[in-house]
């Protein structure tokens, strides 16, 4: 009977120690858990909706928590098959909006807000620096759908640089009919 109680009691033991691990760690179960955890760290929201931005090339996935005032960004990457870690890998953050539109370029993705409640889609202009020229030029025009939160995001072309380079000079609101609604210079 001793070596059925040491077997239980090691077995208890290795159970609570890897639970340990994992919450010192930083490992959660699921991409959410990731966000509410960094939410936390940085006495942020908590956000009333979580989104699913895109998947950055290296496996990354990236979340945007909505607030009255701007959006919050995470990074969550899958670690031991099953988990998720925080990473620091990324440019991410808290975005204010203080404008009716805004938009960021987060690395490989495009994110922005727009208070327009009429806004159906964006037309984001970026600009990138051009060595050569020692000027700003005219990258791309992204249209971009615009959720009913006001949340607009989309992951570049794969042709453009991952760089730091590339800013939104301009977002273009329009409404369902095509119309410009609104727009905002950077």
């Amino acid at each position: 009977m001793k070596r059925k109680k040491q077997i239980v009691r090691n077995i208890i033991l290795i159970a609570l120690t890897a639970l340990l691990f994992l919450w010192q760690g930083g490992y959660h179960l699921t991409p959410e858990a990731v966000f509410r955890s960094a939410e936390k760290a940085e006495w942020l929201g908590p956000a009333a909706e979580v989104i699913e931005v895109g998947q950055r090339d290296d496996g990354c996935l990236c979340l945007a928590g909505m607030e009255e005032k701007g959006f919050y960004m995470v990074s969550a990457k899958p670690i031991l098959g099953i988990f998720w870690k925080h990473t620091n890998e990324h440019w991410d953050g808290y975005f204010p909006v203080k404008v009716k539109t805004r938009a960021w370029v987060s690395e490989d993705i495009i994110v922005g807000q727009t208070r327009e409640t009429d806004a159906v889609e964006v037309v984001c202009v970026l600009e990138g620096w051009n060595i050569e020229k020692n000027d700003w030029q005219d990258v791309g025009r992204y249209t971009i759908p615009v959720g009913e939160n006001g949340f607009f995001s989309m992951a570049l072309d794969s042709y453009v640089p991952r760089t730091m380079n590339y800013w939104v000079k301009e977002v273009i609101c329009k409404n369902a009919a095509g119309e410009v609604i609104g727009k905002d210079s950077q």
